[in-house]
């Protein structure tokens, strides 16, 4: 082997070996920034926390903050507006705000009134729900609308929750309860207002 073939040979080892160490840094780098998404925190090279919610026109629910003994998955917050009793359906818009990477469907939700009863969703509703909430994976937050069967009675309060038999700290599928405003009397339209 030549002078001359030695040094090419030489060149391009050393230019895949600097290859390879940038393109190792490179992954780290990338690896470590999703780390920090799924951790909920703020990366180094991001515009803004992960793990702060958006600005809510009344405060969300995070979990822990509701009920005894919630804690852990601190990255998701819930909101439900637009309850409704129709029929004896109840519907409610439900907005969810998500950093972690838990499943809030992986058990249908359940509304539980202060008396123990529980409502099921309508299985229309949670596909729906299903394929609205794959926005919280791409963009964090998903607004779905949910339908019950059945609707407390009015005065009588009551919770959404999700994945009622998992624990709240839970990193894949977190329970989170929701409280809901009192219905009350129906007004002279038939629909009670929240």
């Amino acid at each position: 082997m030549g002078k001359t073939e030695r040094i090419v040979l030489w060149v391009v080892v050393g230019l895949l070996a600097t290859w390879l160490v940038v393109g190792t840094a490179m992954v780290a780098g990338e690896l470590a920034a999703i780390n920090d998404v799924l951790r909920g925190r703020e990366s180094a090279g991001g515009s803004g926390a992960a793990s702060d919610p958006a600005p809510w026109e009344s405060e969300p629910t995070p979990v822990g903050s509701w009920g005894a003994g919630n804690t852990g998955n601190t990255g998701t917050w819930a909101r439900v507006a637009g309850v409704q009793v129709l029929s004896g359906t109840l519907t409610m818009t439900v907005t969810v705000r998500s950093s972690g990477a838990g499943d809030l469907l992986y058990e249908p939700p359940v509304v539980v009134d202060e008396t123990g009863r529980t409502y099921p969703p309508t299985g229309e509703s949670l596909e729906a729900a299903r394929y609205a909430f794959l926005d919280l994976v791409t963009r964090g937050q998903a607004t779905a609308e949910l339908d019950f069967a059945g609707a407390p009675a009015a005065g009588v309060s009551a919770v959404l929750v999700f994945n009622p038999g998992q624990q709240p700290d839970d990193l894949l599928a977190p329970r989170l309860e929701v409280p809901l405003p009192v219905m009350e009397a129906p007004a002279a339209g038939g629909t009670p207002a929240p």
